[in-house]
């Protein structure tokens, strides 16, 4: 099932499950909004073509980040005047999740569960960013950067997730932020989940996999340190020799 939308002066062509990136809608981190400019619906082999707008027809989105696009780079000269003019633009944007697509040839909706995971990752992120993260969050930052709590701090639930060959403090703090701040959360992940975390962290992470991290987190949550030990001289930047 398919529909073609309206917002920012644009009209994008979406389905279930899709991510897409509009022109900037003032809206939180997570929330589910709903777009009744919809110009088009087809379901299989049956289409409706709206006069502009199909009535009872709707999108439901979740908003999974708000951002800037690449900066472009505007340039203007003109010879023998002594004119140049230099200046840059950042388009802001805000990033989507297609839930649920409703019409009156019928209705689709997608599992929201990872797109509601990044969200809520992302969150947690611009909250720590602007000091209002809560305090089990910033322990797990600080475990991953290394920092030992102190005083009323101590008692603080986190790992310093390091000590899994194969993360360093920065794939720790992608970690953490995504939900992982213990030994006992890294190992109940799966394979995808924390292969998700890099991938969404960017291509310099994305290159790392965390094949035995999972392995490795439940001999330390465990407190099997000699066993995982022995694990770590097996491996070969975390991965199997």
């Amino acid at each position: 099932m398919y529909a073609v939308i309206k917002t920012g002066g644009k009209q994008y062509r979406v389905a279930p499950g899709e991510k897409l990136k509009v022109e900037q809608i003032p809206s939180d981190i997570g929330a589910v909004i709903t777009l009744e400019q919809v110009l088009a619906v087809g379901h299989g082999e049956k289409s409706l073509v709206g006069e502009p707008l199909v009535d009872g027809a709707s999108v439901s989105l979740t908003v999974l980040n708000q951002g800037k696009h690449k900066k472009v780079r505007i340039f203007k000269m003109r010879r023998r005047k002594h004119y140049r003019k230099s200046q840059g633009h950042r388009q802001t944007y805000t990033e989507l999740f297609v839930s649920k697509i409703s019409s009156p040839l019928g209705a689709e909706e997608a599992d929201a569960t990872e797109a509601m995971a990044y969200a809520q990752s992302r969150r947690d992120r611009l909250a720590i960013a602007q000091g209002e993260g809560t305090a089990a969050l910033a322990a797990g930052w600080d475990a991953a950067r290394g920092r030992q709590p102190e005083g009323d701090e101590a008692g603080a639930s986190s790992d310093d997730l390091t000590k899994v060959e194969g993360i360093g403090p920065k794939i720790a703090e992608h970690l953490v932020a995504a939900g992982f701040s213990t030994f006992a959360a890294v190992a109940a992940a799966s394979q995808e989940q924390l292969q998700k975390v890099l991938d969404d962290a960017g291509p310099r992470f994305s290159v790392h996999k965390p094949d035995t991290w999972a392995e490795q987190a439940a001999l330390a949550a465990a407190g099997k340190w000699d066993e995982l030990k022995k694990l770590k001289d097996e491996l070969d930047g975390g991965k199997r020799a």
